[in-house]
């Protein structure tokens, strides 16, 4: 083999294994999967032995509040009923003063570190039976790495000049990836194709047609964290929440595995 040929054949065994790197670099998240095994962030049920010994101290710790805990250890509506508390009324200053007391005696329970970090969405008052004075709170759903977690708003309610209620709660230590499996792009192509079934008032399905790519293309989208809750665990997964606006409708998928998390149409017709 003359040193011409010899030339020509390194050329191209060269290119062909540059045309297979690029090959090899594209962006394929079915070949690139991590597995990573701190995700999604889970919280398991409670043994009946370890839920009871926090529910005792639950209620000596906050005897004046009447709800209790979840299977969780999380502040939930378990028990019926109220609370007359002393006479008089919180004016709203002291209602969210003791707000934060609460929360800052029951980091644990409620799963908020710092009490100064709660904000409100909502807050209102109301006078009730037999002139009890009533404030009733709910804060913004929990924020961490600038992604919102759904379902995270809490709930508070005073009465008199007792806080009464706590139902809801924060999740701490939720693990953030530092590398997601599926980009935006990924996560919608995902969606090309798929058919958008609606329901009207009567509870009958029809098709408004499938995802296009001019539907994707128009298409808004931000991150999310959805907890998933059945009897045993929570599982909290981050997702891409991609809302399709002419097709009245929205899905949210997990940035690690692709799969749909939850489907959500945004009208009924």
């Amino acid at each position: 083999m003359n040193k011409q040929t010899v030339s020509i054949f390194l050329n191209a065994l060269l290119l062909a294994i540059l045309f297979l790197g690029v090959i090899g670099c594209k962006d394929d998240p079915i070949d690139e999967i991590i597995e990573d095994t701190l995700y999604p962030t889970t919280i398991y049920r409670l043994s009946e032995e370890t839920l009871l010994q926090m529910r005792n101290d639950f209620k000596q710790r906050n005897p004046d509040v009447y709800t209790s805990l979840n299977q969780f250890g999380f502040c939930d509506m378990l028990e019926p009923g109220g609370k007359n508390g002393v006479s008089g009324g919180f004016t709203k200053e002291e209602a969210i003063t003791a707000v934060k007391e609460f929360v800052a005696q029951n980091p644990e329970y409620t799963g908020v570190k710092n009490p100064n970090d709660l904000q409100f969405s909502r807050i209102e008052s109301f006078t009730g039976y037999n002139d009890a004075i009533f404030w009733n709170f709910r804060t913004e759903n929990q924020i961490i790495n600038n992604i919102e977690i759904d379902y995270t708003g809490i709930l508070f309610q005073t009465q008199n000049k007792k806080l009464v209620s706590c139902y809801g709660n924060h999740f701490p230590n939720v693990y953030i990836p530092k590398k997601f499996n599926f980009n935006i792009e990924q996560a919608k192509s995902k969606l090309l194709g798929k058919e958008i079934i609606h329901w009207d008032i009567g509870g009958n399905p029809y098709s408004l047609g499938n995802v296009a790519e001019e539907h994707l293309q128009k298409a808004f989208a931000k991150l999310i964290i959805i907890p998933v809750t059945t009897d045993e665990k929570i599982e909290l997964h981050i997702t891409w929440q991609i809302y399709l606006d002419s097709l009245y409708y929205i899905f949210e998928i997990d940035v690690m595995t692709g799969e749909i998390i939850r489907e959500i149409p945004t009208i009924i017709a």
